[in-house]
């Protein structure tokens, strides 16, 4: 990780948990984080973020944690965020 990642902050609103992802990667919890820099899905009239690895829309992004008090939790994915290169939790969609 280079300098210019660990002076940057962390941009809550644009980091995600997938709670699936996190069901099947338990062992490996880095693989249930990504960014997300894009529009929101919009389903039932709400919006949600799609997963970049498995599709799914249950996620909730790193501000919502803070939002809802859940600074345990957000503590230790920030943990995460900043000990792996950002490119990991980059994850482009596969073409159809």
């Amino acid at each position: 990780m280079g300098i210019v990642d660990k002076l940057r902050g962390i941009d809550r609103a644009k980091w995600f948990v997938c709670y699936d992802c996190m069901g099947r990667e338990s062992e490996r919890p880095e693989n249930a984080i990504f960014f997300y820099d894009g529009a929101p899905h919009l389903e039932h009239g709400r919006n949600w973020w799609k997963c970049t690895r498995c599709e799914s829309i249950n996620t909730r992004s790193f501000q919502f944690l803070k939002d809802n008090g859940e600074d345990t939790a957000l503590y230790g994915l920030e943990q995460i965020v900043k000990s792996h290169p950002r490119e990991h939790f980059i994850v482009e969609k596969k073409p159809a």
